[in-house]
């Protein structure tokens, strides 16, 4: 749809002066020209979309109050608006410019994006900073602690233990910060050909000695490989390391965790489950655990060492690489977390189908 110029009449000149509204053209985004009377006399395609005209009179009240301004005191007005009567629009800068004396130039530059980005980067760092006060006031009280007792060779030694302990925990917790700005970074240029039953067979590795400590069996099942996918290798291992980790945190001793992995040529897409038998995930919990730093058992996951991140690091891992995950789950029962990534062999525009009656997918 082209930006159009309202009819005005053949013998009425046009109040928008044609070099002003050739800028407007060029400039493009939600623009609309109004005279005094707040009739319309310009309104580009994309401020079509949006519910501030009715007929061809401006409406909207927020932009009638900035255009009866903008035209009183003839100077240039921005101000940035919340909305929630603007269609997708949420937030975003409106300038007011009277036009050659004759009218008024509107302006919406839509911020809803980027003041979402900024409002999840303020989060991050509130909850990175809310996440390391706990650990360090440990360690200062330790420290204070053992200078008090360093003539105490038992007290010397067990609170040295704990500051081993919040140590480690501080040093997870700054891992897991890169683990996640790497897996959000979406840089394909790290991709090579990765074969999926490697990367199941390098975090059982990992996790090998935390699950004999805590007597689970690990049991891998399906397709031992070739499975392979464009990828970064050293992510998806972070990934499916992450989900057996949390596999073994949530699991009773003695009980067994199964790793599958499953190909379905047709659909071109892999896939890895990981399954526990543990107490499961609560279906209010279900649809918020991949965000960062939510807990749905803070006190098993200060027990386990728990950053609050690993789940959202598979996420973004997964899609990141063009895939989903999602979880299956019922209290006392267990939990599944399945990811779905595409083969490499899959065409390049063939979607990943997500595995079927999942309670919460991403």
């Amino acid at each position: 749809m082209q930006p159009r110029l309202r009819a005005m009449g053949t013998k009425q000149r046009s109040p928008v002066p044609r070099r002003a509204l050739e800028a407007i053209r060029a400039f493009g985004g939600h623009s609309v020209v109004v005279t005094p009377d707040l009739r319309v006399v310009y309104q580009s395609s994309e401020a079509d979309a949006l519910p501030i005209v009715v007929g061809q009179v401006l409406t909207h009240p927020k932009l009638v109050q900035l255009a009866r301004t903008a035209w009183r005191q003839g100077q240039a007005i921005v101000h940035h608006q919340k909305f929630t009567d603007l269609g997708p629009i949420e937030q975003a800068e409106v300038s007011a410019t009277k036009l050659a004396g004759r009218c008024v130039l509107l302006t919406v530059t839509d911020l809803t994006a980027t003041m979402r980005i900024e409002q999840v980067r303020h989060d991050l760092i509130s909850n990175i900073g809310h996440e390391l006060r706990t650990p360090v006031a440990a360690v200062q009280v330790i420290a204070e602690t053992l200078d008090v007792a360093k003539d105490d060779p038992v007290a010397v030694e067990r609170f040295s233990g704990r500051l081993k302990v919040e140590a480690e925990r501080m040093g997870r917790l700054i891992e897991d910060i890169l683990a996640l700005a790497v897996a959000q970074d979406r840089n394909t240029e790290r991709f090579t050909l990765v074969d999926l039953a490697e990367v199941v067979a390098e975090a059982c590795r990992h996790e090998a000695t935390r699950a004999q400590s805590e007597d689970i069996t690990v049991d891998v099942i399906g397709a031992t490989g070739p499975v392979e996918v464009m990828g970064d290798p050293s992510a998806l291992v972070t990934a499916v390391d992450n989900l057996l980790d949390n596999a073994v945190s949530y699991s009773s001793r003695g009980s067994r965790v199964e790793v599958s992995l499953t190909v379905d040529q047709a659909l071109g897409q892999g896939a890895i489950a990981v399954a526990d038998f543990g107490i499961g995930i609560d279906p209010r919990d279900q649809v918020r655990i991949f965000e960062r730093f939510y807990r749905s058992d803070r006190a098993r996951s200060r027990r386990t060492g728990g950053t609050g991140l690993g789940l959202a690091i598979v996420k973004n891992v997964a899609l990141g690489h063009g895939g989903t995950v999602s979880v299956r789950s019922r209290p006392g029962v267990g939990s599944t977390f399945i990811v779905t990534l595409p083969l490499a062999t899959a065409e390049p525009d063939r979607p990943v189908a997500a595995p079927q009656t999942p309670e919460a997918t991403v």
